[in-house]
C-alpha cells in the first residue's frame, strides 16, 4: 500500500511553529505519511490565490490524498459575511481525494463538479479553545481517514455544497470581455478565459487588447497582437499575453509584476477587439 499523502495550504507563514506542530503530530501518528507543503503564505482576504491552488494544484495528486486547507477559515460565513463565533469545519470527498476546510464559501468557489460526499466535523466538547483546529481536530480526522473510516462515521450530514460559478467571459462576435480571476506569486493575472475557447472565438483573426489598469480607472489599448509562448518573447518590462499552466489566458510582464506595475487585481477587466 502506498504511503498516505497529506498536503497543507495555510496562512500560517514561514516563521512560526504551526506547520511544525501539525507535521510532528501527523508523523507521530502515521509513521509513513508524506506531507507536502503547497503554501503557507496565503492571505485570508485573497481567495483567488487559494482557489487556484485548490482547483488546479489538488488535481495533480493521486486518489486518497488528504488536503488540509486552513486559510481564514473562521472569518466568513457561507454567504461571505464576517463570521460570529465559529462554524463546524467541513470534510468532503471530491474526485477521489479528501479536503478538510473550515471555509464553506472558499470550497464552493473552488469545486467545479458535484462532491462525492460532504459532512460537518463536530467540535468535540473536550476542546476548551478553538484557535488551532488544524492541530487539535484535523490531525485526528486524517488519522481516521488513513485507517479507512468512511466519511459518514467521521462527521455528520450537512447542507450540500453549491457550486459558485465564476463569471464567464462573453463575446458579441467582434469584441470579447474577460476579467482577472487569479493573481499568482509573480504578479501574473489569469483571466476567466481558456485558451481553446479564445481561439474558437478568435477564428484566426487579429486582435488588440484593452486593459483596465485599476478598477474604476481609465483604460487604454496595449500593443498586444498575439499570444506569446514565453515571457522572453517581449523585451524586459513589456506587457504580454500568454497561457498559464491551467490553460487560461494570462496578462504578464517580462521580469515584472502585472499586478503591481499596472495595478491588475481580482475582477480587473480586459477587452479584446478582433479585426
Amino acid at each position: 500500500m502506498n504511503a498516505p499523502i497529506v498536503t497543507l495550504t495555510t496562512d500560517w507563514g514561514e516563521r512560526d511553529y504551526f506547520a511544525a506542530m501539525v507535521k510532528g503530530r501527523l508523523m507521530s501518528a502515521i509513521p509513513d505519511v508524506r506531507i507536502v507543503d503547497l503554501s503557507h503564505s496565503q492571505q485570508w482576504n485573497d481567495s483567488a490565490a487559494t482557489i487556484g491552488i485548490m482547483r488546479y494544484g489538488f488535481a495533480s495528486f493521486p486518489e486518497g490524498t488528504v488536503h488540509i486547507v486552513d486559510v481564514g477559515c473562521d472569518s466568513q460565513q457561507a454567504d461571505g459575511r464576517p463570521a460570529v463565533g465559529i462554524a463546524p469545519p467541513l470534510l468532503l470527498r471530491y474526485r477521489g481525494q479528501y479536503i478538510i476546510c473550515g471555509n464553506r464559501r472558499l470550497l464552493e468557489l473552488s469545486i467545479d463538479a458535484p462532491c462525492d460526499e460532504v459532512v460537518e466535523l463536530p467540535l468535540p466538547d473536550t476542546m476548551r479553545f478553538f484557535t488551532f483546529l488544524a492541530y487539535d481536530l484535523y490531525c485526528d480526522v486524517v488519522c481516521k481517514l488513513v485507517a479507512g473510516s468512511p466519511i459518514g462515521e467521521i462527521g455528520v450530514p450537512c447542507e450540500p455544497l453549491r457550486r459558485r460559478m465564476q463569471l464567464q467571459a462573453h463575446s458579441d462576435g467582434d469584441n470579447l470581455e474577460a476579467m482577472v480571476v487569479g493573481i499568482d506569486s509573480y504578479g501574473n493575472a489569469s483571466l476567466n478565459l481558456m485558451y481553446d475557447d479564445f481561439e474558437a472565438i478568435r477564428a484566426g483573426r487579429r486582435f488588440r487588447v484593452k486593459i483596465e489598469w485599476r478598477i474604476g480607472s481609465s483604460d487604454r489599448y496595449e500593443d498586444i497582437s498575439g499570444i506569446c509562448r514565453h515571457y522572453n518573447d517581449v523585451r524586459m518590462g513589456n506587457i504580454l499575453l500568454t497561457v498559464s499552466s491551467s490553460g487560461r489566458l494570462q496578462i504578464a510582464i517580462n521580469r515584472g509584476s502585472a499586478a503591481q506595475l499596472i495595478g491588475l487585481g481580482y475582477a480587473s477587466k480586459c477587452y479584446f477587439k478582433f479585426e
